[in-house]
């Protein structure tokens, strides 16, 4: 084996070394970032005001009209919007995979789905007065979610009884109903 050859295998080893770990990298920069875009999501999502809205949504009577759902909600109707509004700006963040939606859904799913049917007749109504993509992203998303019910029917404390460790959550998630 010449000198040459040898410097060409050690180069061609470098290259692919130096290209497997560009790969992990970028891999670890997504984490990063779902990991980051979460912890703010949460933060936005948990404010007082959204968890307090979101409860006085999810109790409201289903099917109100929009006459109906300021009545039922007083001084509250613009928090109600506000919340539309957080649900709103999920949609195109997950749409466009700036947050997984297997992310979203493990903390969002049952509110998003509870409170778009309880303000969709609102919606729809507005939609027929001149709004015509009002909250539009915000049913998408409930859409999405509601078709994602999860394959086991169990709540996360039984679901999740014999994780160990965070290698078992894809296993448990996705596992049948026995």
């Amino acid at each position: 084996m010449t000198i040459e050859l040898f410097l060409q295998i050690v180069q061609t080893l470098a290259v692919v070394v130096g290209g497997l770990f560009a790969v992990d990298q970028l891999r670890q920069m997504r984490l990063q970032r779902e990991i980051q875009t979460g912890a703010e999501l949460l933060r936005s999502m948990q404010s007082p005001l959204t968890a307090s809205t979101a409860l006085m949504v999810v109790e409201l009577p289903d099917n109100l009209s929009t006459a109906e759902l300021k009545a039922a909600t007083g001084d509250k109707f613009a928090d109600v919007l506000y919340l539309c509004a957080v649900f709103e700006s999920m949609g195109p963040l997950i749409a466009r995979g700036h947050l997984s939606i297997d992310y979203y859904a493990d903390f969002y799913r049952g509110a998003t789905v509870l409170c778009w049917k309880k303000l969709q007749r609102y919606t729809e109504e507005q939609r027929a007065n001149g709004f015509s993509n009002l909250f539009e992203w915000f049913q998408w998303l409930a859409e999405r979610l509601e078709a994602r019910t999860p394959s086991i029917d169990a709540s996360a404390q039984v679901q999740f009884a014999d994780w160990k460790s965070p290698a078992d959550y894809q296993r448990l998630r996705f596992r049948s109903n026995d």
